[in-house]
């Protein structure tokens, strides 16, 4: 019987979205198909240190305490060095001494299972990418691009999609002269232009409220977006993923209910016994959240256009994983326009899947985004010899 593949899975980060990261990354681990591979918990604190250790797999030991640290090992990924008999390494920090060497950890594919700043900006699939890794999801350019919602919409025009009229608003702006710059109506929606989960999300009725909500945005990132209110307002999502064939297919579309005039974080996470969640109940994280799948409203035709847009923005991206695309639509008109990218979705949408046609399992999801993965480190070996490409400037000694 051949060797299991073994998967790091990180998760945790520093972000405001690290606590979701962490039900996320403990799915994974037990949605991994035993058969094949062999899952282990790399969890990211806040302060951005990295921890290995099977007291990472349980629940209740969230957020990992001085306690439960001392039964973990510390490790780093030394770029550069990482790699060694055939496989790459997770080194322990400060191990080892005169007659012993640190401990490692060896692994051969990566699942990133960071949400947010850092884990889904591209930063850490940088680092991956110059080690060579195989990793599950999108690469550096398309996370660097999707975590910029100002920048998604601008490439989500060029791919023929239509999107809301909206206003990018940095940090060092003068608010003031920003928001009489607004051309559009009021309500506004305010948003951070980096950061998911709908945290820091919130309408603003007048430009005062803009103005106060800008306030808040900036306690929490750089960037805001200010962009036109939907009216009668309901949203859409739908999962884009490519079959080892490279066929592009889509999942089933969802309809997010919510109780406020939008999609919140207490909407998506903390519908249902927060605690049950954190101590293994069947189904935690966003499964949890209230929806309509399939919604019989898109039956008309409309369901068809989501979808042909979302497969058209995946394929301009050169997007990977299984990542969610989220549109929001004026119910009463039925129009639609499309909002942003969510690269790596909580527990990876893995429910859209499951309710598809043909319907996935998580397991099955999991496989395909990790061969996909290998696939994606193949296809994209470079010639780098300076020689061979024309570049040579300095002759070439000891080589």
């Amino acid at each position: 019987m051949s060797e299991k593949i073994k998967v790091a899975v990180v998760f945790g980060g520093l972000s405001s979205e690290h606590d979701v990261s962490v039900l996320t990354g403990l799915e994974v681990l037990e949605a991994l198909n035993p058969a094949k591979y062999e899952g282990f918990p790399v969890y990211v604190g806040l302060d951005g240190q990295w921890w290995v250790g099977d007291a990472l797999r349980n629940r209740a030991n969230y957020i990992p305490d001085a306690a439960t640290k001392r039964s973990l090992t510390r490790v780093s990924l030394n770029v550069g060095a990482a790699y060694e008999g055939g496989r790459w390494l997770l080194r322990e920090v400060g191990g080892g001494g005169l007659l012993s060497k640190p401990k490692t950890f060896a692994f051969d594919m990566l699942i990133p299972a960071l949400h947010g700043t850092w884990g889904e900006d591209g930063t850490l699939q940088g680092v991956l990418a110059a080690e060579k890794i195989p990793f599950a999801g999108g690469g550096v350019d398309a996370m660097a691009l999707t975590i910029h919602k100002m920048w998604t919409l601008g490439a989500a025009n060029q791919a023929g999609l239509p999107t809301p009229p909206t206003m990018f608003v940095s940090k060092q702006d003068d608010l003031d002269d920003k928001l009489d710059s607004w051309r559009g109506d009021y309500p506004v929606f305010v948003k951070p232009n980096y950061l998911g989960s709908s945290i820091g999300a919130r309408v603003a009725k007048t430009p005062d409220d803009a103005r106060a909500a800008l306030t808040e945005v900036f306690r929490l990132d750089h960037a805001a977006l200010v962009q036109r209110c939907i009216p009668n307002l309901i949203e859409y999502n739908v999962a884009v993923r490519r079959r080892a064939d490279g066929t592009v297919v889509t999942s089933a579309i969802e309809r997010p209910l919510r109780k406020d005039e939008s999609y919140t974080f207490k909407d998506k996470y903390l519908s249902g016994d927060m605690a049950s969640k954190l101590s293994g109940g069947s189904n935690p994280g966003l499964v949890n959240a209230t929806r309509v799948i399939n919604p019989p409203e898109l039956e008309d035709g409309r369901a068809a256009q989501v979808r042909a847009w979302a497969v058209a923005l995946f394929e301009a991206l050169d997007l990977a994983g299984a990542p969610r695309l989220d549109f929001l639509c004026n119910e009463q008109t039925g129009e639609i326009w499309f909002n942003e990218v969510n690269p790596l979705p909580g527990s990876f949408g893995y429910f859209l899947w499951e309710a598809a046609t043909p319907s996935v399992g998580y397991s099955e999801l999991l496989d395909d985004m990790l061969v996909e993965a290998r696939a994606r480190v193949r296809n994209r070996v470079r010639v780098i010899d300076p020689v061979a490409n024309g570049g040579a400037i300095f002759p070439k000694r000891g080589v």
